[in-house]
Order: structure tokens, then sequence, then C-alpha cells
């Protein structure tokens, strides 16, 4: 099977829907390749269409799913050890990625593959934050210095099934992610009587994007991250509703509003998100998200399209580069104002 076909199939699965014909050996290794297997466990078995699975599948399914909330258990204990140690020197992190997805459905199983535990810290609080968490047993096993690091330590233990990320700023070029204000627009949760830091769902899905889009290079390289497009589609239809004019105010250049956009339309159409009309109307980033299944579906043109990419692209990034430098952070007002410091 061609992989339009496939991921069309996966999309229609990940949306509580069996495709007439399913190849189940190219949705499930697109799913296993994309980190994607449990929420897809988690959206056929639950859906109507479950009856119409193939028992071998489900198999496969029910115990990758077994599997999958096993290990995210034992990282919330490991959170709880990590937040423990980080609120005893007075310090309440921001839970990140698929950690704050997690903190966002509360009493609910989370039905995907967390990776590592992201948490996020003021830089004055880097060194008091390593200290803490060393002393609490866990083991350092990276540690990066200077601003333009994101994630400035990597710590573990041998009983660990995940790293702790701290992050000093989130993922994405310095001076686009950091908001000095940005407990004003987080949720303050209790873990097991423990402090830390959520934030609204429209930080979460810039988040995601900058992570994607800048951070990995998706928006030049192409390609989806099936994961992180899910949980978009989560946060998009959660109780707690999506602020979408704050996230446009998140957007400082057009540029990386052509990234937004282009995230979204991909969660829009292969993970079923709730998106305003208006993210996805626009036909330069529906030409841009074209480009970026023509780069799924045929990997030996990947870097020619790139290149097509960054010339299309040059007057946005270049307006954009000079009105972001590097070291500029914003602060977000309460009635849409924005003004950035140096």
């Amino acid at each position: 099977m061609n992989k339009r076909v496939a991921l069309a199939q996966l999309s229609m699965c990940l949306q509580g829907h069996v495709p007439p014909h399913a190849d189940w050996m190219s949705i499930l290794d697109l799913a296993n390749r994309g980190l994607a297997t449990a929420q897809l466990s988690a959206a056929l078995l639950t859906s109507s269409d479950a009856g119409s699975v193939p028992s071998d599948v489900r198999v496969f399914l029910l115990d990758v799913q077994s599997r999958n909330r096993e290990r995210n258990r034992r990282l919330v204990v490991q959170l709880c050890d990590a937040l423990r140690a980080l609120n005893a020197v007075g310090i309440v992190p921001v839970l990140l990625k698929g950690i704050a997805l997690w903190a966002s459905r509360p009493g609910l199983e989370l039905d995907r593959i967390l990776t590592d535990i992201d948490l996020l810290i003021r830089p004055a609080d880097v060194e008091r934050s390593v200290d803490a968490l060393k002393n609490a047993g866990f083991a350092l096993t990276t540690q990066r210095r200077g601003s333009e690091a994101h994630v400035v330590a990597e710590l573990g233990r041998p009983s660990d099934v995940g790293l702790i990320d701290l992050h000093q700023r989130p993922s994405g070029p310095p001076g686009i992610a950091e908001i000095e204000n940005l407990g004003d627009f987080c949720v303050p949760v209790s873990i097991d009587g423990l402090r830390a830091l959520r934030p609204f769902s429209a930080l979460q899905i810039f988040f995601l994007v900058l992570h994607d889009q800048l951070h990995d290079d998706d928006y030049w390289r192409g390609g989806f991250d099936l994961r992180h497009l899910v949980d978009i589609a989560s946060l998009s239809k959660a109780p707690e509703p999506v602020d979408w004019r704050l996230l446009e105010r998140l957007c400082s250049t057009a540029f990386v509003r052509h990234a937004l956009e282009t995230q979204l339309i991909a969660a829009q159409r292969f993970a079923g998100a709730a998106i305003p009309q208006r993210f996805i109307a626009r036909n330069w980033t529906k030409l841009q998200h074209w480009r970026h299944e023509l780069q799924f579906r045929y990997p030996r043109f990947a870097i020619l399209l790139a290149v097509i990419g960054v010339m299309s692209e040059l007057p946005s990034f270049l307006a954009h580069r000079s009105e972001d430098r590097a070291g500029r952070r914003r602060v977000l007002g309460p009635h849409g104002q924005r003004r950035l410091t140096t």
C-alpha cells in the first residue's frame, strides 16, 4: 500500500472509523513509527466500529494500551518524586507537552505514549532545580549551559522508565516561545498534594507547533508528527475551550502564523481536530500543507521540496528574523496587547 492511502486509512482509524478494505499491517506500521499506537487503540476500541476490528489487531492494540498505561503510571510516580523535590525548595514547574496533556485530563487514563517528563522552570532557578533533583536521587545524565539551550538538564534513575527533561524555555527558537508572565496563562494543578502549573490549551497547542515546525524543522522537512496531531485534536475538543484569540496573539510574525496554520490543517485533516475555519482557510498555508504531504509520500523529493519551501517563505522568514531577534521576550496583556522586552 502506498503511503498516501496508509495515512488516509490511519487517519480514519484515529477518528474512530474502520476504513473499508483496511490494510492493517500498513496502518499499524505507520502508527508504530509515529508513536501513535496507544492513541489508535483508544480511538478504535471505544468507537462504534470496534466490532469491525479483527481479533488479532484487537489483541495487539489492547496489549499496547495495557503496557503503555502501566508505563505512564510509573512516569506519574516519577513526576511526583520530582515535584516533591522541587516544591521543597520553593519551585513550582510548568508541565509541558505530554505530561501537560495528562494533567488536562484529571482522573482519566492517558492513552498516549509519553517518552519523558518535560518540566519548565525559570532560568534563574536552573541550578537550584538541578541540585534539588540530584539530592532526591535523580542522576544528571546531560547538562547544557547558556541561554540558547532550551533543555538545560536531563535526569533520571535506574528504576525510571523515562528521563526528566528540565527546560528553561519551551522548544523553539529563542525569542519566540518565552513568555515572561507565563504563569498568568497557566492553571495551578495539584498532583497528590504537590504543586505544578499547566498551560492553557492554546499555549499547549502553540508549544507543540513550535516544537514540531520550528525546533524539529518539520516546516521545511515536511512529514507529520501523528502523536502531536492527535494531541491537538484532543485539546481542541476538551471541556476547557481553546482560547483561539490567544493563539493568534502568540503568533508574532506572519512566518510563525504560517507554521501554526499548516500544522492545524494537518491536525484537522488527519486527526479530526475542531479548528476554526479562519485558521485553515488560507490558500498559502493549504499550499504548504500540500508540500508536506508530498514530502511524506515521496521522500526522495523531500530535499528539493524543502528548498522550494524555503524559497517560497524567504520574504516572511527574513521579516520574522528581523522581528524576533534572539533574547527578546514577550509579555501578554489581558486585553490582547503584547509588548516585547529585551
